[in-house]
């Protein structure tokens, strides 16, 4: 099966359920990276948002992992921005 890389961007909604559910999200990130399909993920250095780089089958399984998120799932992320992404140079 070949995979893609997918970026994900988003913001965070002002909510006390991103303290409250961070270690399920964290787990959840950590079990997507032992099944590889997380290449990397982590927030923006300002604490406005982050970013997740997924591989996956097409446009809808990348769907499906972020859909799988319980920051996704509780509405913790906003501005959520998923696409294709493409490396020139280096490689993951």
């Amino acid at each position: 099966m070949e995979v893609a890389l997918f970026l994900l961007t988003y913001g965070y909604d002002e909510t006390d359920l991103r303290a409250q559910r961070r270690d399920d999200h964290v787990a959840h990130l950590k079990q997507l990276h032992a099944d590889g399909t997380l290449v990397a993920a982590g927030p923006y250095e300002d604490g406005t948002g982050g970013a997740i780089l997924l591989n996956a089958a097409d446009q809808a399984a990348a769907e499906a992992l972020v859909a799988a998120d319980p920051y996704t799932q509780l509405d913790v992320t906003k501005d959520r921005y998923l696409r294709p992404w493409k490396v020139t140079v280096g490689g993951v």
